[in-house]
């Protein structure tokens, strides 16, 4: 029963799998499998007992009810369809991979683009904080695109009690969402530093995969991109527009810092970075090998 009902959610929600296959693949390639399992199993975690909380007292998203209709066609779990809390875990990632691109210096050799990070960038307040901005950002184009789930392939599965002031949705919803990225997010960084602080090379990462570090950045565009194109099809177009004219000020400071001379990390930067991680020293033996450039301006521990 369960594998026939497990089957039964892939082929109903092919694209949350299509999503969460392409999470396991970027974050393996970049960060190994523990580091992976670490953050699925975690954010899955939090996300349905923040769920199961919601659908019972309203804490933290919201009062909100499921509807029963697919009961018998998908995995639920006490309750929550269990598509709904897996969705958090490729969110979550895509999100906080956009902010270590942010907030790292970056290193370029022809079309290979590389993060200069260290532990101390992934622990920091900032990449936390945006981590969990940008979620929420997600959540603005796809819980009003699931609130009309009648109208596209999604299907009825849920309504809010009450409603709310952005297009159905209450605002208590995104609060929700921060509070559950922000939770997750700050438990796996405090986690993963510990568990993988050695100097060890990932299990299972591709160091030498090119430009590694846009990939799970371009998974968040992906899931941006597929909720507005599904807002346009179905008809919902104010929300559609709303939606793009929300994230245009984020693309254009996302193309500016990435563009930016200074952006980019000297020797200085490149040690740092090899002092956390030694295992990607190949990646770097061009640059080293040249004499010691200035330090770069702009300044990231």
């Amino acid at each position: 029963m369960f594998f026939h009902l497990l089957i039964s959610t892939i082929a109903l929600r092919p694209y949350v799998f299509i999503f969460l296959a392409s999470f396991l693949f970027i974050s393996i390639v970049n960060f190994g499998l523990r580091t992976t399992l670490l953050f699925a199993g975690l954010t899955y975690a939090v996300s349905f007992a923040c769920e199961w909380s919601s659908v019972h007292n309203g804490f933290p998203f919201g009062l909100y009810h499921y509807i029963q209709a697919t009961r018998d066609r998908e995995l639920w779990v006490f309750g929550v369809p269990f598509m709904d809390s897996l969705s958090f875990t490729f969110l979550g990632f895509a999100s906080y991979t956009v902010a270590l691109l942010l907030s790292s210096p970056l290193y370029r050799r022809g079309w290979d683009l590389r993060l200069l990070d260290t532990w101390k960038i992934r622990r920091a307040p900032r990449v936390w904080l945006m981590a969990s901005l940008f979620m929420v950002m997600i959540d603005w184009v796809v819980d009003p695109l699931s609130v009309l789930g009648d109208r596209w392939f999604l299907g009825k599965i849920f309504w809010y009690d009450p409603a709310g002031p952005h297009f159905g949705v209450p605002i208590s919803n995104y609060l929700g969402w921060y509070f559950v990225a922000a939770v997750t997010i700050a438990i796996f960084v405090a986690l993963d530093s510990v568990m993988n602080g050695s100097g060890e090379k990932p299990y299972g990462a591709q160091l030498s995969f090119p430009s590694r570090a846009l990939l799970g950045p371009a998974l968040y565009l992906g899931i941006v991109g597929f909720g507005i194109t599904m807002l346009f099809v179905i008809g919902a177009a104010e929300i559609a527009w709303a939606s793009v004219f929300i994230y245009l000020p984020f693309l254009a400071l996302a193309a500016q810092i990435l563009t930016r001379p200074d952006s980019y990390g000297g020797n200085e930067a490149i040690e740092r970075h090899l002092r956390d991680f030694p295992y990607d020293r190949g990646a770097f033996t061009e640059a080293l090998a040249r004499e010691p450039s200035p330090s770069p301006r702009r300044h990231i521990a």
